[in-house]
C-alpha cells in the first residue's frame, strides 16, 4: 500500500535546527534536509517510491527492505490493508503463498486463510489430487461446515477411516439415510473409532446417539455456537 512508509523520518515533518538560549542545539528538533538529500534516500523511501515509481524495475528480496515506523494520526482500528486478489476474491491481508510443491498444499492454504491471506495450491498434482487438496481446505473445521459428509447407521468404521484418510478429519454426522437432508440420529468422532480394532463394526453400535448430543437450531450465529461449545465442552455442534 502506498500510504505505508519505509523510512524512519517523515521529510514533511523536518524542522530547522534550533539553538537554545545557552547556544546548544535543541535535541528535540530535526535537521532540515535539502531536496537532494531527501531524493537520495538518506531517510528512506515511501512504499510508493520503492515499488511504484521504480523506473529501473529493481526487484527486492526480503532482506533488501527494512520497514521503519513513522508517525500516524489515526487509530490502529482504522487501518485497512485488505485488497482484491481478483475481481471476485478479496482478502483481509495482502499475503499469498507461492504455488510451489515445497510451499503450498492444504495445510499451508488453511494457515494462510486463517490469517486473512490465501494459499495457491501448486499444480504438480494430478487434477484429481489437486481438487482433493482444495476440498480439504474448503472442509477445514473452522466455523460452520455447510455441506458436511454424512454416513448412515449401517456404515462401518472402515468408512470413517477412509474419510479421515481422504479429508483429514473423522467427526461425521450420522443421518438415517446417510445424506445431509436426512434426519440426524447421531455423530461419530475420533474418540469413538480410535480404539476399535474391528473395522467392520457398524456405526450404530459406537456412535453417540442424538439424545446425548448438544445441538443448535438453524440460524444460530457463529458466536452463539461457540458459546454453546464452551458451555457443553463439546468439540462439535450439529445445527438442525
Amino acid at each position: 500500500r502506498s500510504d505505508f512508509t519505509t523510512h524512519a523520518l517523515d521529510p514533511t515533518m523536518s524542522a530547522k535546527k534550533h539553538k537554545t538560549a545557552n547556544g546548544h542545539t535543541d535535541g528535540d528538533a530535526l535537521w532540515e534536509l535539502d531536496e537532494e538529500t531527501l531524493n537520495s534516500g538518506a531517510v528512506g523511501f515511501t512504499a510508493s517510491q520503492l515499488f511504484i515509481k521504480n523506473p529501473a524495475c529493481v526487484a527486492y528480496t526480503y532482506d533488501d527492505v527494512i520497514m521503519m515506523p513513522g508517525h500516524i494520526n489515526f487509530g490502529l482500528n482504522e487501518v485497512d490493508i485488505s485488497t482484491k486478489l481478483t475481481k471476485g476474491i478479496s482478502i483481509k491481508l495482502p499475503f499469498v503463498s507461492s504455488p510451489m510443491d515445497t510451499v503450498t498444499e492444504n495445510k499451508m492454504a488453511i494457515s494462510m486463510a486463517l490469517q486473512g491471506g490465501i494459499g495457491i495450491i501448486h499444480s504438480n498434482f494430478s487434477i484429481e489430487d489437486q481438487a482433493a487438496e482444495v476440498r480439504k481446505v474448503k472442509r477445514y473445521e473452522n466455523g460452520f461446515i455447510t455441506d458436511p459428509i454424512c454416513l448412515c447407521p449401517n456404515s462401518t468404521v472402515s468408512d470413517v477411516m477412509e474419510l479421515k484418510a481422504k479429508h483429514g478429519y473423522s467427526g461425521i454426522p450420522i443421518t438415517d439415510c446417510g445424506t445431509m437432508n436426512g434426519k440426524l440420529v447421531g455423530i461419530v468422532s475420533s474418540r469413538d473409532v480410535s480404539f476399535v480394532t474391528d473395522r467392520g463394526i457398524k456405526l450404530s453400535e459406537i456412535m453417540t446417539p442424538r439424545e446425548k448430543l448438544s445441538v443448535a437450531k438453524q440460524g444460530v450465529s457463529l458466536h452463539e455456537a461457540n458459546e454453546i461449545l464452551k458451555e457443553t465442552k463439546k468439540g462439535k455442534l450439529p445445527v438442525v
